[in-house]
């Protein structure tokens, strides 16, 4: 079955107007929420992606403004964790991001780390996820899948610019997560059309922000390596006493990474004794692990082992989103699945849920149609795969737009999409490394948790922003 997405304006939208003070200002918007269909060959809707449009209204002409679209991943994920998190005017108010309460009421909050004062905003909600839908099951190989996913994303961005008279905005791309494999494909995707010869957009991008990055591709070698720093972090958390710094002990465990282990990781079971009871010496400091585990294990320590080791004394498991988090380990209690039981996730879920729930009132979006903040069906049904991976794709999107800037942003007690993952594929896909940057903030999957980490993340992509608009 083929689609094509609908180029024409569509009555059912909701709007509003509101003010954010933002650095001692008093910043107006208008706000457009609306369906973005795809239709069939008999001219049924098939399938719609939803989004959420911020527009800055004390400007004359909005032409030139640079604009962000963002969106989360999983895939199978609603954007509503950016949206009140990051990038929307409003966010989820979190006394205190480690110890959330766990039912209603929840409020929101103006967001202070909102860039609306420099760009307009379109967070996206893709089919399947949030308010987007697949109506027509026997379409889903046009959506469910990662080149299908950027064919539609493509047209969508394509078709709203077009909408608003804004293609000669400077375009950034968020993503987050599965997202940040998304952003990658598409700016290629844009740039240059797909590789099946979809049509040449010629969109040029001007910045990508990959947050917690995810190419779903392997690394040459140890993953242990990687995920190291990531280990430390989370120790020095838990158990700071005899450490440094948490920057220091981070950084303390990458040079440890590079210069001791993966040489020993090579040689493996041809290391002398020696070397490894120094090996197992430093990971025992740098991991918070047992000598006994360590001595069976050096060369392989799988995260899932990690997550359930480090507080096995206190019977505690630490999240793999934001492992600052915890909850008992109860054996013989079966996980009901990998996301929702996970003492991070499985915490700060409904706040975010009730969050968004709230936000729809504020826009006036008047649509009798449930939020599906996390779509397991969507996740299990897709196609993972490509032509050409993510790293390929923005390794492309870079030599031929000399301008792309990209920003690989992480929080160090993500030990789903670590750091060291992070750097690894900001180091190894052949990108410029004068238009890469690389930023680790104190907190976890959505590194935006806590006022910290949100203001360090906020402040070094209001600046990234700006350098890759070129706009003051």
């Amino acid at each position: 079955m083929n689609v094509h997405f609908q180029e024409c304006w569509d009555k059912t939208r909701y709007e509003s107007d509101q003010v954010i003070s933002l650095r001692g200002q008093e910043i107006p918007y208008h706000t457009v929420c609306e369906d973005n269909f795809f239709y069939d060959q008999e001219g049924k809707a098939a399938a719609t992606i939803y989004s959420y449009a911020y527009f800055r209204s004390d400007i004359k002409d909005a032409s030139t403004r640079p604009v962000m679209f963002a969106y989360n991943g999983g895939p199978g994920s609603a954007s509503l964790w950016l949206h009140l998190g990051l990038v929307g005017p409003r966010r989820v108010k979190l006394e205190d991001e480690i110890h959330l309460p766990a039912v209603p009421p929840f409020e929101l909050e103006d967001n202070p780390n909102c860039l609306l004062d420099i760009c307009d905003i379109v967070v996206v909600d893709m089919v399947g996820t949030g308010l987007g839908r697949l109506f027509n099951e026997e379409a889903k190989e046009e959506f469910y899948g990662s080149d299908a996913d950027i064919r539609q994303l493509a047209m969508f961005v394509d078709g709203w610019l077009t909408r608003y008279d804004r293609h000669n905005s400077p375009v950034i791309l968020a993503g987050e997560s599965y997202g940040t494999g998304r952003s990658a494909l598409l700016a290629a995707e844009l740039l240059g059309g797909g590789p099946e010869n979809q049509d040449t957009l010629g969109i040029a991008v001007s910045g990508i922000l990959l947050l917690g990055t995810y190419f779903y591709e392997d690394t040459p070698f140890s993953q242990t390596a990687l995920n190291l720093p990531s280990m430390a972090a989370t120790n020095c958390y838990h158990n700071p006493e005899g450490k440094p710094s948490l920057t220091e002990f981070v950084k303390q465990a990458y040079e440890f990474a590079g210069e001791e282990y993966l040489p020993a990781f090579f040689e493996g079971d041809g290391a002398t004794e020696e070397r490894k009871a120094h090996i197992i010496e430093k990971l025992a400091y740098f991991t918070g692990l047992d000598k006994p585990y360590l001595k069976q294990n050096w060369l392989d320590i799988p995260m899932r082992d990690y997550m359930k080791l480090l507080l096995k004394d206190s019977h505690e498991v630490v999240g793999f989103y934001d492992s600052r988090y915890t909850w008992p380990d109860l054996p013989g209690i079966p996980d009901a699945n990998v996301i929702a039981d996970d003492p991070a996730m499985g915490q700060y879920t409904p706040a975010y849920q009730a969050g968004f729930a709230l936000l729809r009132r504020e826009l006036n979006i008047a649509l009798e149609r449930r939020s599906k903040g996390l779509a397991h069906g969507v996740n299990a049904q897709w196609d993972r795969k490509f032509k050409r991976n993510p790293g390929q794709a923005l390794a492309g999107a870079m030599r031929r737009n000399k301008s792309l800037r990209v920003f690989f942003a992480s929080g160090l007690f993500d030990l789903c999409t670590t750091a060291g993952n992070a750097r690894y594929l900001a180091r190894h896909n052949k990108l410029d490394p004068d238009r890469i940057t690389i930023g680790e903030y104190p907190s976890g999957h959505m590194a935006y948790l806590g006022e910290e980490s949100a203001k360090l993340l906020g402040d070094d992509l209001r600046e990234f922003v700006i350098k890759s608009t070129g706009r003051p």
